[in-house]
């Protein structure tokens, strides 16, 4: 069946019109996910057509699916538009095609869907080890929380203004001690020995980011972040990621993560709220944006930090 044709804004038409006219490719614009991602129809199949200002990101996931033997199973691939050629060029980006999982995103509110998330995402870090492409260097998972404990250190007037000063304490305290314990580990040598056996990361083990077809089978999507080093990186966010739904179960969690290889690492991190701060430096920024309320999205960090509490006590007993 023939797709229907949805007019997009000025940007896209233009796009696609270039590509039918200019390029010789006739793909069908369905709609816009967000900016410079579409779903399309290529020659009768469905894709995403999506547009990258850094070229050099682009190219390091050609080049890394072109080694990976089992990305069939496990991610949806870049796909040549025609006779190998994988982009083109316009309007300030270049273009690529991906393989469409149609389907839903993954839901972490759901046993099955986080035992498949962490099989899934062991199943990519055992194939693609020692696979040899030039990696684009990424700061260690420490430094790029320091890094958000400073933004959050920024928005302590807003904690002042609505009465929330020992919220805004308490979680600072917390992140500190918390990050200090992990940035104690020789960082140094675990991604030196990383880099050395190309061990690779997906680097957004978000919930968007595991797609569950229509065949129940779940894969990974998103490959931007893609860089080698320690996997107890990934392991670590998505433990932060299924926290919220876990964390009252206390036990739960470690269940999950019967293939992490240093446990106590891996605990120091999953206790660091950098997540919490994440969520809030998010929604904060949106209600600047005047897209959200303030006082709700307070009202919810609080609730997330009194479950959080909670879970830090009985972690810290385990450890």
């Amino acid at each position: 069946m023939k797709a229907e044709h949805r007019k997009g804004d000025s940007y896209s038409d233009r796009l696609f019109h270039w590509l039918k006219s200019e390029e010789g490719l006739p793909i069908e614009y369905e709609r816009t996910i967000k900016p410079k991602v579409y779903r399309v129809i290529y020659q009768g199949e469905p894709f995403i057509l999506k547009g990258y200002r850094r070229v050099h990101i682009i190219q390091q996931q050609i080049e890394f699916f072109e080694h990976w033997n089992y990305a069939e199973k496990v991610a949806a691939r870049p796909v040549p538009f025609y006779q190998g050629k994988y982009t083109v060029g316009k309007l300030g980006c270049d273009w690529v095609l991906f393989e469409r999982i149609e389907g839903r995103h993954a839901d972490f509110d759901s046993h099955r869907d986080r035992k498949s998330a962490v099989r899934i995402l062991h199943h990519f870090h055992r194939t693609t080890k020692g696979i040899a492409v030039l990696s684009i260097p990424k700061d260690p998972l420490y430094v790029k929380w320091e890094r958000r404990l400073a933004q959050f250190e920024d928005t302590k007037d807003v904690f002042t203004d609505f009465g929330r000063r020992a919220l805004f304490q308490e979680l600072t305290i917390c992140m500190n001690k918390q990050l200090e314990q992990f940035k104690g580990y020789p960082w140094g040598e675990i991604e030196e020995k990383a880099w050395e056996n190309h061990e690779w990361l997906h680097g957004d083990v978000a919930h968007h980011n595991f797609m569950v077809g229509t065949d129940k089978q779940m894969k990974l999507i998103d490959f931007d972040l893609l860089h080698t080093g320690p996997r107890v990186y990934d392991h670590i966010q998505l433990a932060q990621r299924f926290l919220p739904y876990v964390e009252l179960q206390r036990s739960t969690l470690i269940q999950y993560f019967p293939h992490v290889e240093d446990r106590e690492i891996w605990w120091k991190g999953v206790l660091v709220p950098a997540d919490l701060l994440r969520e809030w430096l998010y929604g904060y920024r949106q209600c600047m944006r005047e897209e959200a309320s303030i006082a709700r999205h307070m009202r919810k960090l609080e609730k997330a930090w009194e479950n959080r509490k909670k879970f830090v006590r009985y972690a810290e007993h385990m450890l």
